[in-house]
């Protein structure tokens, strides 16, 4: 059986985060690892597998399942069933998808039927002894999160949950739903349900999640980790950068570098939620020892650093003009400042693709800040 200390930080942190306040978001930047969270947070909720059952995080830690749940865990005296309902928003995801509905009958012209979606089919379940219910809602940013909780919403809150024993207490909340036979009838959440969510803030295709709505959730927030990705780049401790590369840790240096401090500069231009993840550039598995190797991964990384310095800065050609320094001699990229229509234009000019060489040229001129 494993102990807090086997467990990831971040898992430990929403776990017990679930268990006194019910609810919780995962929020960061893309590329920070909130889909492993939620795989890791996933496997373990449940405690009745004794392995990891092919999750895609690799190996997590997994409790046997005759071993006693510890005391701080989401409902560790529900030991009956641990289940795990998933589901993603996105733009068309109504109250009916789920909670509850009225959906037309297959082969029956003008018949309806009333569906019970993800939510509650998850708190019908946990409503039963010994049961525990975990719904994981990826993407909650990307749909009408509000209208698909509809009256639901006024019972997410821990304390206006139906207590384990299934007696309502004074500040337990009911509300409306469709009954199986299409009448309306009470409804109130159980406390052995749980809600584990996550969003990405800054895309920009979706409106911010209403505040009534995030105040019924607890917030742990992912941020971009340079150590992870030094980590698997293979790297200890920052070192100083060689003028010109000659192995492979070079190479990796560069763009370890390079990444802090354009994050640095997306933090003061856009903003936390605007950054990138260590995870974007961990694309692929890393050869230490071969420079050709090195040269192929930090081009493909490079491209996907570039891809997002052109997204958070879109229409700000001075922003990207300075991430790229192209005002500096050594950059293979410059700004082009003319006129059109009798109005200033300005654009980057420079390689698509920077061979090796200049990449590396440029990497340094990034992550050392050098104005020379």
């Amino acid at each position: 059986m494993p102990t807090e200390s086997d467990i990831g930080k971040d898992a430990l942190s929403v776990l017990r985060a679930l268990a006194v306040r019910k609810n919780v978001i995962i929020a960061g930047p893309p590329g920070t690892g909130k889909s492993r969270l939620l795989n890791q947070v996933r496997e373990l909720f449940k405690w009745d597998q004794g392995q990891t059952g092919g999750a895609p995080t690799g190996p997590i830690p997994i409790p046997a399942s005759s071993g006693p749940i510890p005391a701080w865990f989401p409902s560790p005296d529900q030991d009956v069933s641990r289940e795990v309902f998933q589901t993603v928003f996105d733009q068309n995801t109504k109250y009916r998808d789920f909670m509850r509905g009225l959906v037309p009958m297959v082969a029956q012209a003008g018949a309806f039927e009333v569906t019970s979606g993800t939510l509650h089919r998850a708190a019908t379940r946990a409503r039963l002894d010994g049961n525990a219910a975990l719904v994981i809602v990826d993407e909650i940013n990307r749909g009408p999160a509000v209208a698909a909780f509809g009256s639901a919403l006024v019972g997410l809150e821990a304390d206006k949950r139906v207590p384990t024993d299934g007696l309502p207490s004074p500040t337990t909340q009911f509300f409306e739903i469709l009954g199986d036979n299409g009448n309306h009838e009470s409804f109130a959440l159980p406390s052995d349900l749980y809600i584990l969510a996550a969003m990405n803030e800054a895309d920009t295709s979706v409106e911010p999640l209403d505040v009534a709505f995030l105040r019924r959730f607890h917030i742990h927030r992912l941020e971009p980790d340079e150590s992870a990705l030094r980590t698997h780049l293979g790297l200890g401790s920052k070192t100083a950068l060689a003028d010109t590369p000659s192995t492979a840790a070079d190479y990796y240096e560069a763009l370890v570098q390079a990444f802090t401090r354009i994050n640095e500069l997306v933090l003061l231009g856009r903003g936390q939620a605007y950054q990138l993840g260590h995870g974007a550039l961990m694309h692929a598995p890393v050869d230490t020892g071969n420079i050709g190797a090195a040269e192929d991964y930090v081009m493909t990384a490079w491209a996907t650093l570039r891809g997002h310095v052109d997204e958070v800065f879109y229409g700000n050609t001075r922003a990207i003009s300075d991430v790229l320094r192209a005002e500096n001699s050594h950059s293979p990229y410059s700004m082009l400042e003319t006129t059109f229509a009798g109005q200033a234009v300005r654009r980057i000019t420079g390689p698509l693709r920077p061979k090796p060489a200049e990449l590396y040229k440029l990497m340094v001129l990034i992550g050392t800040d050098d104005h020379s």
